[in-house]
């Protein structure tokens, strides 16, 4: 059996010698010639994407040679071989979903014109309708139905049917009208007419109730056919069909009222959210596909990026000549890729012929650059392709950062503003450059935003949606109020049960109806947040995932938790939105030595404003550092404020550079050197700082400690000096014969002998605490005696009492 020459059983791995294309050299125990076709496998070199350009020094799109596989790439060799049973397919759509002959024709009227549409709508009811007048004109000119001839009977009916189209038709036409009209005041009027298209049933239906009501009654009551006694007068069954119409025309205002509050909510909603961020959305996009188109011109598709090109127009990775991981490369993954390429094939023939009536290049074609960049915009992984291909094209080799200048050079003078446009909207921080990572950030960016707006567009249209079905049922509520009390005789006693039941009901659904109105509110006139943004609530980060019309689901950045929260509870709280928020700045407190000159916080400023300047396109070259304090004099508090170029919506992204500031703040404060409070001294008993004692003799101990102790007595305010003569005989009478023979669990007296002393010492003269027991005893007896005297006098009245005459006398 012949073993492989790659197998690390055997003799490891063989090169081959590729001397002569149909025989290989091998060694002994290798492949004879006839096994030549198992290793003879074409290589084809792969060049490796470096973060630096692919474009050479000075090469514009107008340069580059055209390649032979150009229209198919390497594609050429991979679109489906199986011929497409055309006949079996047609077989089964005549068995399953043809129409007869019939109904071809009906289709073929139905969407002539406007015209025969509302002809094959309206004639058939309306010739049924005609027939009982025809009849009660010529065979039953007496014919009557509730005392009403039946000629009028129908009339009415046949106004009823086609004042139902003809409102629709007025309804229909009068959003165009009112542009037409209202339009030369002012442009800003076109979302009114958006809302009055979105009303075109309701309108319908109240054009439809005012003709009905309005030729009931005459044609009833004042038809020349009446007799003098009767015209005028209305009859029972009259009366009560007047008033359903009544009811019909006020249910009908109800809910035009109903639906044009939530339009007018709905288009002022969304053009006041979504507006511009589309807008600029759609910019960005365009700028980004006339820079793909460029590059598609400097590099042919599958030729220099066949990798990035194989991502963005499939999506799939099955990219030739790369190793895939184990089930990634699938025969199905492959087939529905050759599939999709013969779709765009098709679809681009029929793009063609569009492009050449309507002169949009964007129709129909799948290849097209804005076609391309829609869709790789679809999907993270060909947005990042994308913006790998488009930043290799125009950066020329061995640089490493897109400049204006490039683009210029690459697109021409012809394209020069064209090419101003795409760096501004590609150079974010200003910065001047772009490099690769900014690159695929601002295409994932657009990618994201893409993805947030049309999420959010869907659950506001959720949340609008809830409101019109609540909102729906109130009206059903009062409709059903309008009809019962409008064929009731006593209206007054229907309208006190229906207020009784209300104020009954109002109890019930108070706390509903309040959360409704306050998430209302919150939502549709704050909205402080969209789907996929990054918000602050009570100190926490969150990220929001959904938006309902009472509540929001939000998701914690820390932990991944998550949590609901009623909008009636967010609308009391405060809500801080870094997405919305601009270039965000952060402050920084650090303690310093207390040592620490003025020379040295300058220094560390300079060094920051260096670094901030390296790293402008994370930072801006605007930073200030100020002491805010001292503290005890201890040490010096200093503060930072480092201004980021961007806001912190990107959470990976502002650690990032929070941790690069950080890093450079310590290196900083090292080189300069900054200590910490009580840093930077040498410890006690190193070299620089050794610790040592000193003998002294016991009367210079005894001699210093007396005149501390008589200096801290002179500083008392009850010291009157003179009298240290008992202090001298205590120290005398309590030391030993040397300082160090001290007893330390004496406590000198902190108050001198009482000048009031008269009483004689004890017999045994000793002192307690550095005073006379006695003195001390006698003194304290003063005290409180002295004290006594003031309290009572302080409980003592203070009036005199009047003098009488008796006393006087």
């Amino acid at each position: 059996m012949v073993q492989s020459p790659a197998s690390p059983k055997n003799q490891g791995f063989l090169p081959l010698h590729s001397n002569s294309r149909g025989n290989l050299n091998l060694q002994p125990g290798g492949l004879s010639s006839q096994d030549e076709h198992i290793i003879n496998i074409p290589l084809t070199p792969i060049k490796s994407n470096a973060s630096t350009g692919a474009r050479k020094e000075g090469q514009t799109m107008t340069e580059y040679p055209r390649s032979e596989g150009e229209d198919g790439g390497v594609f050429q060799g991979h679109i489906g071989r199986r011929r497409a049973r055309d006949e079996t397919v047609r077989d089964l759509a005549e068995e399953e979903g043809a129409l007869t002959t019939m109904g071809k024709f009906y289709d073929k009227v139905l969407h002539f014109s406007i015209i025969t549409r509302y002809a094959v709508y309206i004639l058939p009811l309306s010739l049924c309708l005609l027939v009982p007048i025809l009849v009660s004109i010529y065979a039953a000119p007496h014919a009557t139905i509730g005392g009403v001839r039946m000629l009028w009977l129908f009339v009415w009916l046949e106004i009823v049917w086609c004042s139902l189209w003809i409102s629709k038709l007025v309804a229909k036409a009068l959003p165009r009208v009112f542009q037409a009209l209202v339009g030369v005041i002012s442009a800003g009027v076109k979302k009114y007419s958006l809302v009055l298209k979105a009303l075109e049933l309701p309108l319908s239906l109240v054009g439809w109730a005012v003709a009905s009501l309005c030729s009931f009654l005459p044609l009833m009551t004042k038809n020349p056919d009446l007799p003098s006694d009767r015209f005028g007068k209305i009859q029972t069954w009259q009366d009560r069909s007047n008033k359903v119409l009544i009811s019909c025309l006020v249910s009908a205002v109800l809910w035009l009222g109903e639906r044009l509050l939530v339009r007018v909510v709905s288009v002022g909603y969304y053009r006041r959210q979504f507006e511009n961020r589309i807008k600029t959305n759609k910019e960005n996009v365009r700028f980004l596909s006339q820079l793909y188109e460029v590059s598609r011109s400097l590099f042919p598709e599958y030729t220099e990026f066949r990798e990035e090109d194989y991502i963005i127009h499939q999506g799939l990775t099955l990219i030739p000549g790369i190793k895939q991981a184990s089930g990634s490369a699938t025969p199905m993954r492959a087939f529905l890729g050759n599939i999709n390429i013969v779709q765009d094939k098709v679809t681009s023939a029929f793009g063609n012929i569009a492009q050449e009536v309507t002169g949009n290049k964007n129709i129909l074609n799948p290849n097209s650059a804005y076609t391309m960049t829609i869709e790789a915009l679809r999907r993270k992984s060909s947005a990042e392709a994308l913006a790998k291909r488009i930043w290799m094209s125009f950066v020329p080799e061995g640089h490493s950062a897109l400049t204006l200048a490039d683009l210029k050079e690459v697109m021409g003078m012809e394209l020069e503003s064209q090419a101003e446009e795409c760096f501004h909207s590609l150079d974010s921080d200003n910065n001047g450059d772009v490099s690769l990572e900014e690159m695929i950030m601002h295409t994932v960016y657009l990618h994201n935003d893409r993805l947030d707006v049309a999420k959010s567009m869907q659950d506001v249209d959720n949340a609008i949606s809830a409101l019109d079905n609540v909102l729906s049922f109130i009206v059903f509520i009062i409709t059903v109020l309008v009809f019962v009390v409008a064929q009731q005789s006593s209206i007054g006693t229907t309208l006190a049960g229906a207020g009784t039941v209300l104020i009954s009901l109002s109890f019930v659904f108070a706390i509903t109806a309040q959360e409704i109105l306050g998430s209302c509110i919150f939502l549709f006139v704050k909205h402080p947040y969209d789907v996929g943004d990054r918000v602050d609530i009570d100190d926490k980060k969150y990220i929001v995932e959904h938006i309902s019309l009472l509540y929001t689901v939000l998701k914690r950045v820390d932990n991944n938790k998550t949590t609901q929260i009623p909008n009636n509870i967010l609308n009391t709280k405060i809500l801080e939105n870094i997405t919305r928020s601009g270039c965000m700045k952060e402050q920084l407190t650090i303690a310093v030595h207390y040592d620490t000159s003025f020379e040295d916080i300058q220094k560390l400023k300079y060094e920051l404003l260096l670094f901030a300047k390296e790293n402008s396109r994370d930072f801006q070259p605007d930073l200030e550092v100020e002491v805010i304090g001292i503290n005890d004099l201890d040490k010096l508090v200093l503060r930072l404020e480092m201004r980021h170029r961007s806001n912190w919506a990107n959470e990976a992204l502002m650690l990032s550079r929070r941790n690069r500031f950080m890093l450079a703040l310590v290196a900083i404060l090292r080189r300069i050197p900054i200590y910490a409070p009580g840093g930077g001294d040498t410890a006690v008993g190193e070299q620089g700082k050794p610790m040592y004692t000193v003998a002294v003799p016991d009367h210079i101990a005894q001699e210093n400690m007396k005149r501390a102790q008589v200096e801290r007595l002179a500083k008392r305010w009850d010291h009157e000096g003179g009298n240290t003569n008992d202090e001298d005989d205590h120290y005398k009478s309590s030391s030993g014969s040397t300082a160090v023979g001290l007893d330390l669990n004496t406590v000198t007296g902190h108050r001198s002998p009482s000048p009031f002393t008269d009483r004689p010492d004890t017999q045994d003269g000793t002192r307690t605490l550095g005073r006379t027991s006695t003195a001390s005893s006698r003194r304290e007896d003063q005290v409180e005696e002295v004290r006594g005297l003031l309290r009572r006098e302080s409980t003592q009245g203070r009036r005199r009492k009047p003098v009488s005459e008796n006393q006087l006398r």
